[in-house]
């Protein structure tokens, strides 16, 4: 697996959640009041945690410590099983340490959620694409769990089931369904512990990594760019809305690429467009792995990727309508 997609793959480690059924009835009040403590739970509590994640027909374990203080939120992932590989988050910076690869990559923190799994500020601006309701409660991690159904309403997104402590509100399992229903993504807790206080060496990594090779963005690697200066999407499902655009080196790239990604608030798709290079293998045509759906395409000199945990139909509308609009520009 290349670096590029580890990195992805790993960024995409804490993402979404619902199940699905198409044309969903309206949602419960209460099943609202019970997202909006499991959010608050995942930003405000100390806590520590064993969770076992299912995805592309493997199954990781993972360690958390989750720490809040004066300064902010603070977490810790450590892999258990598998590749060795920890995650140092804060709201500053996001630190990878791959100690097989003896490599550590840095970038600006994206710490505005809580992992393993990544919420919305405002699960209610979401009704008009999905609805939610609430089930039958039941017992995860020998703890009671308030289960809760997020049902797409339409094919371009997925559906999740949510368990949420009835004492805590911390999040305890999350199965992302297809739309017949079917798990294709599982995260659950087996172990996990609020604590009114966590040491700070909680949070410090096991290795030092001063011998291993550091990949910063910063500045001088990372350029914003206004949106529609160059590429432009045409057509995305509804919903759907630009978050952020702009351009940066990757590590395995020598050419900047640019970086566009659109969001309802709970599904997402990131549009990769970078210059053909004859000696790199790119992606034509659709290829998927679990969840995550990824489509490319070649638009003039540039290859275009869109890939996010949706259905296929989404990275498909948005690939085919990406445009390279500079030409347009350079004529006003």
């Amino acid at each position: 697996m290349s670096k590029r997609l580890t990195v992805n793959l790993f960024y995409a480690l804490a993402i979404c959640l619902l199940p699905g059924m198409l044309h969903a009835a309206g949602s419960d009040p209460e099943a609202f009041k019970w997202l909006n403590k499991m959010t608050n739970a995942g930003r405000s509590l100390n806590y520590e945690g064993v969770f076992v994640y299912q995805h592309h027909n493997e199954l990781e374990a993972m360690r958390i410590i989750h720490k809040v203080d004066g300064k902010g939120e603070h977490e810790r992932l450590v892999s258990l099983n598998g590749a060795a590989r920890e995650v140092i988050r804060d709201n500053k910076f996001v630190t990878c340490i791959l100690p097989d690869d003896k490599t550590v990559i840095i970038d600006k923190s994206r710490l505005k959620t809580s992992f393993p799994v990544s919420f919305p500020d405002n699960f209610k601006a979401l009704s008009n694409h999905y609805s939610f309701s609430l089930n039958t409660r039941e017992r995860v991690a020998a703890l009671m769990a308030q289960p809760i159904s997020i049902k797409p309403k339409d094919k371009y997104r997925y559906g999740y089931r949510l368990w949420v402590d009835t004492s805590s509100g911390l999040l305890l399992k999350s199965d992302q369904v297809n739309e017949k229903g079917m798990p294709m993504e599982q995260i659950m807790f087996t172990e996990l512990k609020v604590y009114d206080h966590i040491p700070d060496e909680r949070l410090k990594p096991s290795v030092s990594g001063k011998e291993y090779k550091h990949y910063q963005q910063d500045k001088k690697t990372r350029k914003t760019i206004t949106p529609g200066k160059s590429w432009h999407v045409n057509r995305v499902p509804d919903g759907f809305s630009m978050s952020h655009y702009n351009k940066h080196q990757l590590p395995t790239s020598k050419m900047p690429v640019n970086h566009m990604v659109y969001t309802d608030g709970l599904a997402w798709v990131s549009v990769y467009i970078e210059k053909v290079d004859k000696n790199k293998d790119f992606l034509l045509g659709h290829s998927s792995m679990g969840s995550l759906n990824a489509y490319g395409k070649v638009v003039g000199q540039y290859y275009v990727t869109a890939v996010g945990e949706v259905p296929e139909p989404t990275v498909r509308m948005i690939g085919d309508s990406v445009q390279d609009v500079s030409h347009l520009t350079e004529t006003q």
